[in-house]
């Protein structure tokens, strides 16, 4: 299926590009609806969140600029993930940058939900362990307050974003920016305790103190393997 209606989209570039003298030809005319109709499917069943905050006009005008500007993937799901790339890259929105973050939130979901995974079984926690995120997993700091629908309203927080094995779904949690910040740099080169260590110093906290804070939570990351 990708392979063909890749296909297809070549045909109609080709189309393009030997149709600039007659644009209003037929042919161009049936490959560019037909384009144009596969992708509006693919970004109105991608953005839900976003469409609600667009015209139809907007999102048209959109599309037909994306067609200009063909995905390079050959897989059909991820051709949403360029669509939101030409978005932001082209400063489409900026007179409403949350849209950019509603983009991202539909779509790492899909995302995440889209990959395969190994299932492991979880070691046991150890601050003498090295961990990294797993392909499971995301972080991601958000300008406006995306996670509580307060979509148009400025407010810094940061979030974990990870596929759930037991339910099947994605599931969005709210961290400090500490916590934040040693996810972002946890390493397989040195020890999970390491990293915090640096992270204490650069931010003048005890590290005894650390620890006894982010046990817990750590646990139940490595448990839910948004680390491994």
């Amino acid at each position: 299926m990708a392979k063909l209606e890749r296909d297809v989209e070549n045909r109609f570039f080709d189309i393009i590009s030997n149709q600039k003298e007659n644009p209003s030809s037929n042919a161009f005319g049936i490959y560019q609806k037909l384009v144009f109709y596969r992708y509006e499917e693919i970004i109105n069943n991608t953005f839900p969140l976003f469409l609600e905050y667009i015209s139809p006009k907007e999102l048209e005008e959109t599309l037909y600029l994306f067609i200009k500007n063909p995905p390079s993937t050959p897989f059909v799901w991820q051709i949403a993930n360029d669509y939101r790339k030409m978005v932001k890259k082209n400063k489409l929105f900026h007179d409403r940058k949350y849209l950019y973050e509603l983009l991202y939130f539909d779509w790492i979901e899909l995302e995440l939900l889209m990959k395969e995974y190994k299932v492991k079984k979880p070691k046991e926690f150890s601050w003498d362990s090295s961990h990294s995120l797993s392909k499971s997993s995301r972080i991601k700091r958000f300008k406006y307050d995306i996670i509580n629908a307060n979509y148009e309203e400025k407010r810094e927080n940061f979030t974990v974003i990870y596929y759930d094995f037991s339910s099947d779904e994605v599931l969005f949690r709210e961290v400090n920016e500490f916590l934040y910040a040693l996810l972002k740099n946890l390493n397989k080169k040195e020890s999970i305790k390491k990293t915090l260590k640096k992270l204490c110093k650069q931010n003048d906290i005890d590290l005894n103190e650390a620890i006894e804070v982010l046990q817990e939570p750590l646990k139940e990351l490595l448990y839910n393997k948004v680390i491994l």
